[in-house]
């Protein structure tokens, strides 16, 4: 193949969101006299969304939560402070930049809400930088559906044949493949060390995003 698209799942990938994502969890969970959470362990469940996050927090208390209560009051305090601590993954900004100077057309395909993303990019100084921008509230199913990464490539005019999907979770490589695009196992993003990411069959795995730029440069 020759790669003409790139596109990237955002947390974990992209995106360290796990920070800000924590401190809005454990604000609420303060507030309603519930044990927190750490972050380092809630990492490997922010792929699963704001119900997982819950899910996992009723897990360490031990006891469930009302997650449709929480659910509200968790993603409100997130939206209020969802770029205080949040990074780009280290490596990305080279990334972009090298495609910049192939002429790699590239964007983002996630199931996280689109109020966020927009925030969060615009805070990383990429938004006359993106090319493309894809999230769950456009769509009618989320990843691993291939609706999303099907939208990204109609918009950015480009064929599955041609486009790369990168992500840390066995749903992205899914959707990749789904959507017929060659697919990379992001290593180094919100993996759980238990898994094996072997087991996701994806085209490549990467552990760095340097290792993600030799593979571009052998679709070139």
């Amino acid at each position: 193949m020759k790669v003409k698209c790139v596109l990237f799942d955002f947390d974990g990938t992209f995106a360290d969101t796990s920070v800000d994502m924590c401190n809005a969890l454990n604000t609420i969970l303060e507030q309603k006299k519930f044990k927190t959470v750490n972050c380092q362990n809630l990492k490997t469940h922010i792929s699963k969304g704001a119900a997982g996050i819950i899910e996992y927090a009723s897990t360490v208390n031990g006891r469930p939560i009302d997650s449709s209560l929480m659910r509200a009051e968790f993603l409100q305090e997130y939206s209020q402070k969802c770029f205080v601590h949040t990074t780009m993954i280290p490596g990305i900004d080279l990334i972009i930049k090298k495609m910049d100077e192939m002429s790699i057309k590239w964007g983002i395909v996630t199931n996280k809400h689109s109020k966020y993303v927009k925030k969060i990019i615009q805070g990383l100084s990429l938004e006359d930088k993106i090319q493309c921008l894809v999230t769950g509230d456009m769509l009618k199913e989320p990843k691993p559906s291939p609706e999303g990464l099907k939208l990204a490539m109609d918009m950015l005019n480009v064929k599955s044949s041609n486009t790369i999907y990168v992500g840390d979770d066995l749903r992205d490589i899914q959707a990749g493949k789904n959507a017929s695009t060659l697919t990379i196992a992001a290593n180094f993003g919100f993996v759980d060390l238990t898994e094996d990411i072997n087991v996701w069959d994806a085209n490549h795995i990467v552990n760095t995003p340097n290792e993600l730029n030799n593979i571009l440069l052998k679709y070139l």
